[in-house]
């Protein structure tokens, strides 16, 4: 059986790691020097940031995910019982193969 990797867009990837957070649109826009309606569009997929790379260093720098992960560079997902609820990032090939 083939695996599937979920894939998420930007918008929902930012949603993901607000609510991680614990943090409002208006308490994340502000956070990222936006205001409320530009962040509201970017988390609802209608637009997204005029510099994603910037974007996502700043993402990067208040929330410890890579910022390749919100650009969809990066394949790996947070483990669920890292600390912070999930946001830890297993390294690469850690996955133990499942025994016979």
């Amino acid at each position: 059986m083939a695996r599937r990797i979920p894939q998420w867009t930007f918008g929902e990837r930012l949603r993901k790691v607000r609510r991680e957070l614990g943090l409002t649109q208006g308490d994340m826009a502000a956070q990222l020097g936006v205001g409320s309606p530009a962040y509201a569009a970017w988390e609802s997929g209608r637009n997204q940031p005029a510099d994603l790379p910037a974007v996502a260093v700043k993402l990067e720098h208040m929330s410890g995910v890579p910022r390749t992960w919100f650009l969809g560079w990066a394949d790996e997902s947070p483990r669920p019982d890292g600390p912070g609820g999930g946001m830890e990032w297993a390294p690469r090939g850690s996955n133990p193969r499942p025994a016979d």
